[in-house]
Formats: C-alpha cells, sequence, structure tokens
C-alpha cells in the first residue's frame, strides 16, 4: 500500500468504521461534533454498523478530518459541474423535481437543503449534491470528478488515490457533497460523504437521527456564515420540533435529494437564541429517544 493510501485508510477508520473509534458506542455524529467544538452525541443504537453507520458518520463529518488543514482556502464564484437534475429551497420537495429520469453517476443532482438571509444582508444557500454510486470499475473516474468539482474552492481537498477508492468501494452507497454559497460564490469546508442508495436502508434505521454543524473543521476553524446544522432523518421519523429559549417553536421541513432513503433538515441558529429542546416523533405521533441528538445549546 502506497503511503498515501495507508494514511488515507487510517483516517477513514477515524472517521466511521466506528466501534473501535468510538469506544463501542457506535454513533453517526461524533466526528462532526468534534469537529464543530460541540459534546459528543451518544447513540443507544448498537452495531449492525455495515454501510450505514459509516455512511452517517462520514455524511456529517464529510471527511472534513481528513482534510483538516490549519487555513482556510479562499472562496470562488461558484461554477455548476453537469446538468444537474434536481431543485429544491429547503421547504418539501415538490412532486418529481428531485427524481432523476436514470441514475448517472457522473451527473449529481444538486438540491438546495435550506437558504436565508446572512446578518450582514446576504443571500446563503446550503446544498448537497448527490452522485449515484458508480460501477467498481469506474469508481475512481467518479472520484476524480467530485475532486475536481471540490479542489477550485478549497486547496485542503487532496486527490483521491485510486487504491484507497478501490479499498473502501461500496456498492451500496451514493456520494453526497454538502457546500454552501453566500450571493452565488461557493465557500470552502464543504462535506464530502456517502448516504446509502435507494433500498439499500437497513430497515433497523429507520428512525436514524444524525446531525452537525456544516462548514466547520474545529475550533475557530470556519467559513460558515452563521450557525447551520444538518440533519440527517430515517424514513420513520415524522417530525423534528426545536424550541429556542426566547420560547419559539419551529418545525423545519424534511428534504429529499433525488431518491435518497434518508431526508435531510435544515436549522439555522436565529440570531441571539439557542436552542432549549429538540424532539422527534415518528408516524404515530410518538416522541423518540432522541440519544443526545441535542444542537446549537451554546
Amino acid at each position: 500500500m502506497s503511503a498515501d493510501a495507508e494514511k488515507d485508510a487510517d483516517l477513514w477508520v477515524g472517521l466511521g468504521l466506528a466501534e473501535a473509534a468510538a469506544g463501542a458506542k457506535v454513533g453517526p455524529a461524533p466526528v462532526a461534533d468534534i469537529l464543530a467544538g460541540g459534546r459528543r452525541i451518544r447513540r443507544r443504537r448498537r452495531t449492525v454498523v455495515g454501510a450505514l453507520a459509516l455512511a452517517a458518520a462520514v455524511v456529517l463529518s464529510g471527511g472534513a478530518l481528513a482534510e483538516l488543514r490549519p487555513e482556510p482556502a479562499a472562496s470562488h464564484p461558484l461554477v455548476p459541474a453537469g446538468a444537474g437534475l434536481g431543485s429544491g429551497t429547503g421547504g418539501p420537495p415538490s412532486a418529481g423535481a428531485t427524481t432523476p429520469a436514470a441514475r448517472d453517476p457522473f451527473t449529481p443532482v444538486r438540491v438546495v437543503l435550506g437558504q436565508g438571509t446572512t446578518p450582514d444582508g446576504k443571500e446563503w444557500k446550503l446544498w448537497q449534491a448527490l452522485w449515484p454510486v458508480a460501477p467498481r470499475e469506474r469508481a475512481y473516474e467518479q472520484a476524480l470528478a467530485v475532486w475536481q468539482e471540490r479542489g477550485p474552492y478549497d486547496s485542503a481537498v487532496a486527490k483521491p488515490t485510486k487504491e484507497f477508492v478501490d479499498r473502501y468501494y461500496d456498492p451500496n452507497s451514493d456520494v453526497v457533497n454538502t457546500y454552501f454559497t453566500v450571493d452565488g460564490v461557493r465557500l470552502s469546508h464543504d462535506a464530502e460523504g456517502t448516504t446509502p442508495s435507494p433500498g439499500k436502508l437497513d430497515p433497523r434505521y429507520g428512525a436514524h437521527i444524525a446531525g452537525g454543524l456544516v462548514g466547520h473543521r474545529g475550533k475557530d476553524d470556519t467559513v460558515a456564515p452563521l450557525d447551520v446544522v444538518v440533519l440527517s432523518l430515517g424514513p420513520d421519523i415524522a417530525r423534528v420540533k426545536v424550541t429556542w429559549t426566547d420560547g419559539t417553536v419551529i418545525e423545519p421541513p424534511f428534504v429529499t435529494v433525488a431518491d435518497s432513503p434518508l431526508r435531510q433538515m435544515v436549522v439555522a441558529r436565529p440570531e441571539g437564541r439557542k436552542a432549549k429542546l429538540w424532539e422527534y416523533f415518528d408516524r404515530n405521533g410518538n416522541k423518540l429517544p432522541d440519544s443526545g441528538s441535542q444542537f446549537l445549546r451554546e
């Protein structure tokens, strides 16, 4: 194994091959919380780790640990890649808007997960690009395509090695890339990871809850325009309720990216407020244990 591939492998073990790195407390989001300077999310679910545990961990950390560098790169104008299918506004997805006619591993489905206005009046958007899983023989080609899209915006993003891609290829997981734009300019400190492909979500993860701050790579190392949490939620989660310290309550909408079995949800911290309570409910209205999935409380 080359030195680069060995280094990559070690970092992926640290990200999500999970039990050893998490002290046998398997959690989709501990890396993201560590990077964001938040408290560790504890999960009660124990292993069947497989693709989902790795997917959840990497989606939230975005491989940020593997690409951690001391200085953020400069921003660049957003350059669309391909004819990305799908769209969104952070509200409920419109019928058919995010479902591609065919799954093309080289045409990402690009969706706006959430958007708003920064304290200084600029428009921010949080995007997710989903790249359908490529056949094994073209996985490295796809990895290069993703890197070529990310690289111009962040010099910290390392070129993948074929050995690494081949070793960790997962035929049951799509690739996702989550990033901010502000007034149309894409920022660095994005997140790359994997998420279960359609029909590949283990039924035992129907109540899956994972989340973390985006645009952060450690304490005081962020380009995020404000504090924004993105949640990844299983199909059995029907409602999320957030109560702020001033007593106001919100129930953020779900956003579906293409035909992914997991839904996304974006929550931005209102200026001057903290979250007091996060509550999760199933399709029957029953409150679910959050397993420590509480954010924006500090």
